[in-house]
């Protein structure tokens, strides 16, 4: 959720678009790299850099969070007892965007940026910069519902959505966002939560990640323009589950030798 307004798009930014140019993210230079171990709601994340630390106590947990990120983390439900298992979410939510340029991105580009885990100050499980200022707000609490229904995967894509409006606010994005205006005033809205143009493309960036969240827009191939300009003009080219239309296998998210298989398969948004 963000109701901020965006900032102007520079000449040269719009010079770019009406050439139909897209400049891949430094990501790009990373494609070669094999998919790593699927996790909650990403079924070909980057290859683990930072694999969860199982028997480390919580402020550990939160303390290398923070270190492997460069992130600084606020709030207090980072260390709550109740909320780990979505801590657990967020570790590999964002270790499995490490081979992309994506968090980068948005950190080296709205200084002070922090990820704060408390109530959000609206309905929103999630917001950028309207709870507090700078920051990604996660509501754990509200996040428990979907975790109880099985409903995961749309936790991920909550929280790459949330990251999408910080992305949207950086130079980088100029250029492909107003390529979205564009393709969206055609193609229409995507989602159920996408109800306006900021939200509709941060809904693509979200989804684009989260492949295994459930109704998940991009199995429909009349989203694959989105999906195409995500690719290129976010993630540089990376992509983390097949094109749309392609079968999408969310069953087994654990290698075998761990001896554990997680289920993917959510259950609709309600």
């Amino acid at each position: 959720m963000n109701l901020r307004i965006r900032r102007v798009t520079t000449a040269a930014a719009a010079l770019a678009m009406a050439a139909g140019a897209l400049t891949p993210s430094p990501a790009g230079a990373n494609l070669q790299e094999a998919p790593g171990a699927p996790v909650t709601g990403i079924p070909q994340p980057c290859a683990a850099q930072h694999p969860f630390p199982e028997k480390a106590t919580r402020a550990e947990v939160k303390r290398q969070l923070a270190a492997n990120t460069g992130i600084t983390l606020t709030g207090g439900a980072w260390t709550e007892a109740k909320h780990a298992p979505l801590v657990r979410i967020v570790w590999e939510t964002l270790d499995g965007l490490s081979c992309t340029d994506y968090l980068k991105t948005i950190t080296s580009n709205n200084k002070g940026f922090t990820l704060n885990a408390a109530p959000t100050r609206s309905w929103a499980w999630g917001d950028w910069g309207l709870t507090r200022r700078g920051a990604v707000t996660l509501d754990f609490a509200k996040w428990q519902e979907a975790y109880r229904a099985g409903d995961r995967g749309r936790l991920v894509r909550i929280l790459v959505h949330e990251l999408g409006h910080a992305w949207s606010q950086t130079p980088q994005a100029a250029a492909t966002y107003q390529r979205f205006a564009v393709m969206y005033r055609s193609t229409g809205n995507f989602g159920p939560y996408a109800y306006n143009q900021n939200e509709n493309f941060s809904e693509t960036i979200g989804y684009y990640v989260a492949r295994c969240a459930a109704g998940n827009p991009y199995q429909d191939k009349k989203f694959a323009g989105y999906y195409g300009l995500v690719k290129q003009g976010v993630f540089g080219g990376r992509e983390f589950g097949p094109a749309p239309g392609s079968r999408l296998d969310c069953s087994l998210v654990k290698p075998s030798t761990t001896g554990v298989q997680r289920v993917l398969k959510e259950s609709l948004d309600r």
